[in-house]
């Protein structure tokens, strides 16, 4: 989906932080900032718990050692204690309550990264969108929709639970072990040291192992979780064709693959990112047990070793998980990596000039101008259009006609925006369409496509389409099915207007869907009404009434029917002839049968095929 090469981007510590950088705005860096504070303050609470287990353990081993110890002594007769019981009895207290408020600090700080980490999932979920539909109508025919959503749904989620979560949770748990080690140091140099390229060497070592096949594993997965989104997108968006056609087994064979890639890579991933641990707690252990014969080996009694022990052991206790999550997170960033690479591709897309401004109305008060316009589809080798040039009146009915692929659909998609002319412009009361304006000028157009798409919900939402709950007007709703002669089927359904039509329209007929389709066009009651073959489903009854309506906004609608009925654009004021992508003549629908050969040739067809009713 996207057009950088991942394999490409910066893979070090220092081009993860700036691609991460580039995700966040303004405000979630500053919640950054304050996240980080709460993450050193966090790791000194887990330095100063580890370091009071020592004192508490010596009492416990030599009580003399009150009065030896200076520190001690000195709180020992600062707080005015009578016994050593009483003094040990409130050294535990206090270990205890220092364990609990570093507890509590450490769980806030979880908090604080969770609910940073998910409200990201949202932000750059809805900014993902966004971006998207802000892309011009181009972004979408080039591309999958089912990589948007893959994107959307699912990488995001992957990016925050494999990479933003991550790199937090290494930031925290690194200022830990730097704070544990640390104290380690101050209490035997030499032995920290050792402890230190042990346990760092092995989990360095291990991770050099595995970080290029976890890299090309999280390659793996992006790819074939994008095509299981693509087969179920299109197994269940043509479920009607592959029912007829029994087509089911080879959508499932499809995806069969796709989805064992994508289990096979991810449970490979949790493997690779696990075992360590059971690993460096069999070294942990056993050095606990070299520490224990180094000591005694030096000649220390157990009420020396003991306080040394069960701080060594406590510490280990504490940094063995902080060390596995180290590892952990450097892991799933690096599997993770590609689904960062997909989703900031995208987002490096989204400049602020992707989405069109709104400069306020756009005036129609007398005509709108084709000038000069031509248009190349990407990769063809003719223009789709070349060189139209012609006028369109206000309140005037105009009819498009011309064989498939003469450049009918496409005039109308540059009119509506969708498109942007690769020479002339086009004009409305001389002002040209821009992304500045385009806004406003689809304000006032109403457009029925050949294939009208439907949500699974009501009539009423399906008319008002886009429109919130809240803002739609019932009333218009049944004044525009009305025109449409959508309103006496409506009544007929079981919850009339608040009938739920299915997904797609599925629970309806090919020339209801259509009818709602017209009915959404005049909702808004645009100045402008565009129907792109709109009445091909209709029988002919309904598109005769549909037309009669439609007509009967002549003289206060400026109208433009493409069509392959002759009966749909017989009435209109002036027809437009279109070939390979030229305008070869216009007039009335009498002048072009008097006149044009192209165009009799076409009638002649209809009226042998259809009665005059059919125009192909």
């Amino acid at each position: 989906m996207t057009t950088n090469n991942a394999a490409d981007r910066p893979d070090d510590a220092p081009g993860l932080i700036r691609q991460l950088n580039s995700v966040f705005n303004r405000r979630e860096r500053g919640q950054l900032a304050i996240l980080a504070v709460a993450l050193v303050v966090r790791a000194g609470f887990e330095m100063i718990g580890v370091a009071s287990i020592a004192p508490f353990m010596s009492v416990v081993a030599d009580p003399s050692v009150v009065q030896t110890n200076e520190w001690l002594r000195m709180a020992y007769e600062a707080i005015g204690f009578t016994s050593v019981t009483t003094f040990l009895t409130a050294l535990g207290v206090a270990v205890v309550g220092v364990l609990a408020v570093s507890n509590t600090f450490s769980a806030l700080a979880l908090w604080g990264m969770l609910r940073f980490s998910y409200g990201m999932h949202h932000r750059l979920s809805n900014r993902l969108l966004r971006g998207y539909l802000a892309q011009p109508y181009s972004f979408f025919v080039e591309r999958n929709s089912a990589g948007f959503s893959k994107t959307i749904l699912s990488e995001v989620g992957q990016v925050i639970q494999g990479v933003m979560t991550p790199v937090l949770n290494i930031t925290a748990r690194s200022l830990v072990v730097v704070g544990l080690v640390g104290l380690l140091i101050v209490l035997d140099p030499i032995l920290a040291l050792v402890i230190v390229l042990v346990l760092g060497g092995a989990y360095g070592g291990l991770y050099m192992l595995v970080r290029a096949k976890q890299r090309g594993l999280g390659r793996e997965r992006v790819a074939a979780n994008k095509e299981r989104f693509k087969v179920t997108g299109e197994a269940f968006g043509g479920i009607k064709d592959v029912k007829v056609l029994g087509r089911e087994g080879a959508f499932a064979s499809r995806f069969a693959p796709a989805s064992w890639t994508f289990s096979k890579t991810s449970a490979s991933n949790a493997v690779l990112t696990q075992l360590p641990r059971y690993l460096f707690e069999t070294i942990a252990f056993g050095g606990i047990v070299v520490i224990v014969l180094y000591y005694l080996q030096a000649g220390r009694g157990l009420a020396q070793i003991l306080p040394t022990i069960s701080l060594y052991a406590f510490a280990g206790y504490r940094l063995m998980p902080e060390l596995q999550q180290l590892f952990s997170g450097v892991a799933s960033i690096r599997f993770n990596r590609a689904a960062l690479d997909d989703l900031t591709a995208d987002l490096d897309r989204f400049s602020p000039a992707a989405s069109a401004s709104d400069a306020g109305p756009l005036p129609f008060t007398e005509s709108i101008t084709f000038k000069d316009v031509t248009f190349h589809y990407a990769g063809a080798e003719r223009p789709a259009l070349d060189s139209i040039s012609f006028p369109i009146l206000r309140n005037q009915t105009i009819g498009l006609v011309g064989a498939s692929g003469s450049g009918k659909t496409t005039l109308v998609d540059l009119l509506l925006g969708l498109y942007t002319p690769a020479l002339g412009r086009i004009l409305v009361d001389g002002i040209p369409i821009t992304t500045q304006n385009l806004s406003a000028w689809r304000r006032q157009v109403g457009y029925v496509p050949q294939q009208i798409f439907l949500c699974d919900d009501t009539v009423t939402n399906n008319i008002a389409f886009g429109v919130p709950a809240a803002d739609v007007d019932s009333e218009r709703v049944k004044q525009a099915a009305q025109i449409a002669h959508l309103h006496d089927f409506v009544l007929t359904l079981p919850n009339g207007y608040e009938t739920v039509v299915g997904e797609r329209g599925a629970r309806l007929s090919g020339g209801q869907r259509q009818r709602i389709g017209i009915a959404r066009a005049l909702y808004h009651d645009p100045e402008v009404i565009i129907m792109d073959e709109a009445t091909s489903a209709l029988d002919g009854m309904t598109e005769n009434a549909v037309m009669e309506a439609i007509h009967a906004l002549a003289g206060t609608k400026t109208i433009i029917l493409i069509a392959h009925r002759l009966s749909t654009v017989q009435e209109a004021d002036i027809l437009y002839l279109l070939d390979e992508g030229s305008l070869v003549d216009q007039g009335s629908f009498d002048q072009l049968c008097q006149r044009s050969e192209l165009f009799q040739t076409f009638a002649g067809s209809a009226l042998e095929t259809d009665n005059g009713k059919t125009y192909a």
